[in-house]
C-alpha cells in the first residue's frame, strides 16, 4: 500500500518518523514487524544488497517497539495496525546500533559512546539506587568489559522495567567489509564475535534481536555457538521476501499514481531475485519517481573495490560474456569468508557469491545437483546494472577512460582507427595478456583472447541502442565475431590472429573479405550505415581494414 504524497520523496533520510510525519511518499512495509515478532527464532540476521530500504525498515521497527516515546500514531492506517502484533507496540526498551560509520581506528570508542547514550537515555529522570545504579555505573565508568555492553544494557533495562529488551544492529558487516584486508581485521572480528555472543546468546534479558547487512559471513565463526540465530539471505529467505525492495503489486499501485511505462521501469530496475522472487530496487525506483528520468543510481561502493582486487583474466572474460547477455553457470557458495577474499586464494564460488550477495548479479535458476556442487545460472538482470558494470569496466579494466571513449571517433578512417586501437593496446594491456593458453591450438586460443578484449572494450559504451555488444551470433551465412549498434551506424568486427607481424595487413584484409563473403549483417536495416571492420593482431600489434 502506498501512502503519503507521491510528489514528496525524501531520498536523503532513513528515518521512519520523518517520512510519515512529513507526509512523504512511503510504501507500507510494516508487515515486516509481524514477520519478525511472530517467528519463533530469537535472533534474526537479514542480508540484502544496498538500497533496498534496510535502514528505513530498521527505523520503522524501532519506532514501533520502543516504549521511550509513544509513536503509535505514526502507524495509523498501515498494515500493522490491524495485525495480531499491534499489542506489542510501544512495549519495551529498544537498543539500536548503526555500524555503517564505524572506523577501524576508533570502533570500540564509537560503540562505547552508543552504549553510554542508551544507558543515559534509559535512566534519565530516574533516581537510581541499589543494583540498578551498580549496572548503570559499570556501563558508563568503563569498569565493565565493552564486549559485555549489550548484555549489561538489557540487564539494566530489565532491572528498571521488569521487561526484556530488543536489540537492533544495522549494517553489522560494514566494518568487516571495509577492513577485510587490513591488519586489524582479526582484532575487529574477534571483538565483534564476543560482542554479539555476550549480547544475544543465552541472554535472559533479551526479547528478540535483529541484525541486517549485505553479506552472510558466518563462515568466519562470527556467530559461532549462537544456536538461537536464524539467517534470512537472498538465497533462502521465504519470510521477508517482499519486505525489502518493491514488489510487482506495489509497482502496479505506483503506476496508477504516477503514470509511467511499467515495462521500461521493469527493464531498468527489476530482476534481482530473493528466494526466486524478482524485486525492484527501492532507491532507484524512488529516484526515478522523483526525477522522472531513467538512469543508473547504483553508485560506487566499497564492494566494487573488493571485486576489482579479485579480478583475473578468466573472471574478466566471464564479465564480458555477462555483458553480452549470456547466462553463466557457476557454483556459488551461500556464505562468504571475508578473510579468504584475496587475489591469491579466492575461489570462483566465493567471488561469484560476493557479486550475488552484493546485488551485482542475479541467481536465475538452480540446478538439481547436490547443494555443495550445485550450479546456478547468473545474469546481469537489468539496464541499471548493465550501466554499473560498464562504469566498473572503464574504471578498473582500463584505468583511464578517455581514449577508450574516443575509440569510434576515427572509425571511418582505417589508419586512424588502428592508431587509436594500438594506443590502447600499448597503454592498457600487457604482452602476457595475449600469450597462448596451455593445451589449446594457438590460433584458436589467441583469436578468442582478442575477441574477449574487443568485447570488453566495446562494453564500455552507454550510447548504443542495445545494452551491450553481441558476439558469435548467427548472421548471413555464418557467425560474426563482435557486433555493436550505435546511433550513427552498425559495426561488425571480424578478428584474426597473425602468425607474424608481417602478415597483419593481409590477415586484416582477409577478415574484411570474410564479413562480405559470409554476408554478415544482411538482416540489418538497409537505411542505416553498416561499418565492416577487419582486425588482425600479433602480440600487442594490430592492423585494421574497414569499409
Amino acid at each position: 500500500m502506498v501512502i503519503g504524497n507521491i510528489k514528496k520523496i525524501d531520498l536523503g533520510t532513513s528515518s521512519f518518523e520523518r517520512v510519515i510525519a512529513n507526509d512523504n511518499f512511503y510504501v507500507d512495509k510494516t508487515r515486516l514487524i509481524e514477520h519478525f515478532l511472530n517467528d519463533s527464532s530469537q535472533v534474526h540476521l537479514i542480508t540484502r544488497h544496498r538500497r533496498l530500504g534496510k535502514s528505513l525498515n530498521m527505523s520503522m521497527l524501532r519506532h514501533f517497539l520502543t516504549d521511550a516515546v509513544d509513536y503509535r500514531h505514526l502507524f495509523k492506517g498501515l498494515y500493522v495496525e490491524g495485525s495480531s502484533v499491534w499489542g506489542k507496540a510501544n512495549s519495551a526498551s529498544v537498543f539500536n546500533f548503526e555500524f555503517k560509520n564505524l572506523s577501524a581506528e576508533d570502533y570500540k570508542g564509537q560503540i562505547r559512546q552508543s552504549i553510554e547514550k542508551h544507558a543515559y537515555s534509559l535512566c534519565k529522570s530516574k533516581n537510581l539506587d541499589g543494583y540498578a545504579k551498580r549496572c548503570f555505573d559499570r556501563l558508563v565508568d568503563g569498569t565493565a568489559a565493552l564486549s559485555d555492553g549489550l548484555q549489561q544494557l538489557t540487564e539494566l533495562a530489565h532491572e528498571l522495567t521488569g521487561k526484556r529488551s530488543y536489540i537492533l544492529i544495522d549494517e553489522y558487516d560494514k566494518i568487516l567489509m571495509d577492513n577485510h584486508n587490513s591488519p586489524q581485521y582479526e582484532e575487529i572480528r574477534n571483538f565483534l564475535t564476543l560482542f554479539f555472543s555476550a549480547g544475544v546468546k543465552g541472554n535472559e534479558y533479551l526479547e528478540k534481536a535483529l541484525l541486517t547487512g549485505v553479506m552472510r559471513i558466518s563462515r568466519e565463526s562470527l556467530f559461532s555457538g549462537l544456536n538461537n540465530i536464524k539467517v534470512f539471505d537472498v538465497f533462502d529467505d521465504n519470510l521477508y521476501t517482499d519486505d525489502y525492495g518493491f514488489t510487482e503489486s506495489e509497482i502496479d499501485e505506483l503506476q496508477v499514481l504516477a503514470n509511467f511505462d511499467k515495462a521500461e521501469l521493469k527493464a531498468w530496475y527489476n530482476g534481482i531475485l530473493v528466494h526466486g522472487h524478482a524485486i525492484y530496487n527501492t532507491y532507484s525506483v524512488a529516484t526515478f519517481l522523483d526525477s522522472d528520468k531513467y538512469d543508473c543510481h547504483w553508485t560506487r561502493s566499497g564492494v566494487m573495490d573488493i571485486i576489482a582486487e579479485l579480478l583475473n583474466e578468466d573472471r574478466m572474460a566471464t564479465l564480458a560474456r555477462l555483458l553480452d547477455g549470456e547466462r553463466i553457470l557457476q557454483t556459488v557458495d551461500k556464505r562468504i569468508s571475508l578473510k579468504g577474499l584475496s587475489p591469491e586464494y579466492t575461489l570462483d564460488r566465493d567471488f561469484y557469491s560476493l557479486l550475488v550477495q552484493a546485488g551485482y548479479l542475479a541467481v536465475e535458476t538452480e540446478s538439481a545437483e547436490s547443494p555443495e556442487n550445485a550450479l546456478v545460472a547468473l545474469t546481469i538482470p537489468n539496464k541499471e546494472l548493465m550501466l554499473a558494470w560498464k562504469d566498473f569496466i572503464l574504471k578498473y579494466a582500463f584505468k583511464e577512460p578517455t581514449p577508450i571513449l574516443n575509440i569510434f571517433r576515427n572509425s571511418h578512417n582505417a589508419e586512424k582507427f588502428a592508431e587509436d586501437l594500438q594506443g590502447i593496446l600499448d597503454n592498457r594491456m600487457s604482452y602476457h595478456d595475449f600469450l597462448k593458453p596451455r593445451d589449446e591450438p594457438t590460433k584458436k586460443a589467441l583469436e578468442r583472447t582478442y575477441q574477449q578484449f574487443m568485447l570488453i572494450l566495446l562494453c564500455a559504451y552507454g550510447d548504443s541502442k542495445k545494452c551491450y555488444p553481441t558476439s558469435n551470433r548467427e548472421s548471413g551465412d555464418g557467425r560474426y565475431d563482435v557486433f555493436i549498434e550505435r546511433k550513427e551506424a552498425y559495426y561488425i568486427f571480424e578478428l584474426k590472429s597473425s602468425e607474424k607481424a608481417e602478415g597483419l595487413a593481409d590477415d586484416a584484409a582477409a577478415a574484411l573479405r570474410q564479413i562480405n563473403e559470409k554476408r554478415y549483417g544482411v538482416e540489418l536495416d538497409e537505411d542505416k550505415r553498416l561499418v565492416r571492420i577487419g582486425l588482425a593482431f600479433f602480440g600487442k600489434q594490430c592492423a585494421v581494414v574497414c569499409e
